[in-house]
């Protein structure tokens, strides 16, 4: 035991941070609880360690950035009707993105294929633990066969389920090897399946736009694959119209939730609630539209206006605790000032150039799923999709110090 015990504490810090790494990344589609643990054994084990600020930044703005958006949600404070607490309750979820830069800093060169094979892996398990849900094999967590989602609401897994077949697309594409071809294609078949059967309709929806648009950056001028793609989405996409009742279901309500909107101006439906959100933040922000209302005092001034305004077919609204959008979240707290720092941060994501033709289709997918899925909700605030944006933007900065440190290298061996 004491030689285990040494071996153990010979073990370099940073190799214990690349383990947690390859855990974190295994467990991101499981229960909150778990990854939760896992990221501040990450962070105690980041703040520690004496050389945390020893590190070189490659040419990116992304990280100074993000602390001036945090600085100025903090700042709004001062023009908030909320008291402190209520201000740092908000505020603190913010930690869920520190993983993103200890990746970023401690992911070594040779556990980088690992963490991506250990968060596909992780996704497989809960794949088949999501097919038993469905034919009814077992019930495990949220899971029910109209719904058989694992351990998170449907409408995360579906942004899970999206990230993992667009990434698995770009293996298919890029990889040499025919074995592994064949086997990341029977991936990318399950995974997009496993998503037609499901409810989550923002799933649907990312998915078919990102992959489209993945398309059209790999193949660009290439009109016949492009016009390909489209017309065996849609091939696929009516077949699971017709095939799959849960998807039949998902994409039929949609229609009957827009009716029940303009013929009874009735807003207790899903999509019913997100249109009055709309109307509602309009309203509460004409007088605070450049600077917003101040940090969580949204849903305050959201909630007034439907009970002064007697709004009873707002009362579903009024339920609601955050704005299922977080272009309106953050529109209605910090303005035009604040929606603008928070797409610029997209930006800087979006210029890093990545030579990694995997690692550039995960930066393109990972920007489109998430823009596109937080139209209809709070995708950057919410624990579990948190947590995989914190996975994959760690990975494509990780991605982004390696192949500038292999070219400096070649530069000074020049």
């Amino acid at each position: 035991m004491p030689i285990i015990l040494q071996k153990l504490k010979n073990i370099p810090r940073i190799d214990y941070i690349n383990y947690l790494i390859l855990l974190y990344a295994f467990t991101l589609s499981f229960p909150s609880e778990i990854k939760r643990v896992i990221a501040i054994f990450m962070i105690i084990l980041w703040i520690t360690d004496k050389t945390k600020y020893d590190f070189k930044l490659p040419k990116t703005n992304i990280f100074l950035f993000f602390w001036i958006f945090i600085g100025y949600c903090l700042v709004s404070y001062f023009w908030s009707d909320v008291s402190f607490h209520e201000a740092l309750k908000y505020i603190k979820r913010y930690w869920y993105y520190l993983p993103i830069f200890i990746i970023f800093k401690y992911l070594k060169k040779e556990y980088f294929e690992y963490a991506i094979s250990f968060f596909l892996f992780g996704m497989f398990i809960s794949e088949i633990l999501s097919y038993g849900n469905f034919f009814s094999f077992w019930k495990i967590g949220f899971g029910r066969p109209h719904d058989p989602t694992v351990f998170m609401q449907h409408t995360l897994y579906s942004i899970f389920l999206s990230v993992c077949a667009i990434f698995l697309l770009s293996k298919i594409i890029y990889e040499e090897d025919t074995k592994k071809r064949m086997i990341y294609l029977f991936f990318f078949t399950t995974v997009t399946i496993n998503l037609l059967i499901g409810s989550g309709r923002t799933g649907y929806f990312t998915l078919s736009i990102t992959l489209i648009i993945v398309i059209i950056f790999i193949y660009k001028t290439k009109l016949k694959i492009i016009l390909t793609t489209i017309v065996l989405l849609s091939i696929v996409l009516f077949l699971s119209y017709n095939l799959s009742p849960n998807f039949k279901n998902r994409i039929s309500s949609i229609n009957s939730d827009i009716t029940k909107v303009i013929n009874n101006s009735n807003y207790s439906t899903p999509i019913g609630a997100r249109i009055g959100l709309w109307i509602i933040a309009k309203e509460i922000t004409k007088d605070n539209l450049l600077f917003g209302l101040g940090i969580a005092d949204n849903i305050n001034k959201k909630n007034e206006y439907i009970t002064t305004n007697k709004l009873t077919n707002f009362n579903y609204v009024e339920e609601l605790v955050h704005f299922h959008n977080n272009f309106l979240e953050i529109i209605t707290q910090f303005g035009i000032v604040g929606l603008a720092l928070f797409i610029y941060l997209f930006f800087l994501i979006a210029k890093i150039e990545i030579k990694d033709k995997t690692i550039y289709v995960l930066k393109i997918s990972t920007l489109s799923i998430f823009l596109l899925g937080s139209l209809s909700d709070m995708l950057f605030y919410l624990n579990d999709t948190m947590f995989l944006f914190s996975f994959a933007i760690g990975i494509i900065l990780a991605k982004y110090k390696l192949e500038d440190q292999d070219r400096k290298l070649l530069i000074n061996q020049g």
